[in-house]
């Protein structure tokens, strides 16, 4: 089944073209834009990972970005589920989707972040914190993760993806404003002054948060109609 559902996806995923690249392209943007101060003359380490983590361009573009590209390429087909007598086909498949557009997300993030910084000759400072970056570009991107893990579930429990994105965005404002207070939020915590090993278990947290949902996910797609 888990072979079918790929190959299917795969030739579902050229359908879904046009949207994927609007959102390739909004995420680089967004990347190039948050790096642009990176031509300072002045700068050290904790500024640096500051602007390659902006949190308002992050809440206010980068995340609706996700989850609306992520709830527009849900589509349940209720000919799957008779194909392969089985619903899990359904979680199979949302699951898919989601790892995907977070793999091109990330992936589109990176190289903007990488590419604004070797044009302002600032990539000599990976060497003295390329761990703090990647601890924390994991962090950012386990929490979108579990954002629209949040959403997918939300639109099977609610058969409203308007509902899904509203009550996710909700969440993602909430943790953002207490990110701003300097208050733990989870979701952006990135931003914060944890260490690299506090961050780690919260990632943990995150992910344990997510297999929650897929099994509350499950739960839905088994016991109501699609």
């Amino acid at each position: 089944m888990y072979r079918n559902v790929i190959r299917q996806q795969n030739l579902l995923t050229h359908a879904f073209l046009k949207i994927y690249v609007v959102c390739a392209v909004i995420t680089l943007i967004i990347s190039l834009i948050g790096g642009n101060s990176l031509n300072q003359e002045l700068m050290s380490p904790e500024n640096l990972i500051v602007i390659i983590f902006p949190r308002y361009l992050i809440f206010c573009g980068l995340i609706p970005t996700y989850l609306l590209v992520l709830l527009a390429t849900i589509q349940t087909r209720s000919q799957d589920v008779l194909i392969y007598q089985s619903r899990k086909v359904v979680v199979l498949q949302a699951l898919y989707r989601l790892c995907l557009i977070t793999i091109i997300m990330a992936g589109i993030w990176t190289v903007g972040t990488l590419l604004i910084m070797t044009v302002s000759h600032h990539f000599y400072f990976l060497a003295a914190i390329w761990l703090t970056i990647l601890v924390r570009a994991v962090y950012l991107w386990t929490a979108c993760f579990l954002l629209g893990m949040i959403a997918i579930t939300l639109t099977f429990a609610t058969k409203s993806k308007l509902i899904a994105f509203l009550i996710s965005f909700s969440i993602s404002a909430l943790s953002f404003y207490l990110a701003t207070a300097t208050m733990p939020s989870l979701f952006f915590d990135f931003t914060s002054a944890d260490t690299n090993f506090v961050l780690l278990g919260k990632e943990t947290i995150m992910l344990g948060a997510t297999l929650l949902f897929v099994a509350v996910m499950a739960q839905i797609i088994g016991r109501r109609d699609l």
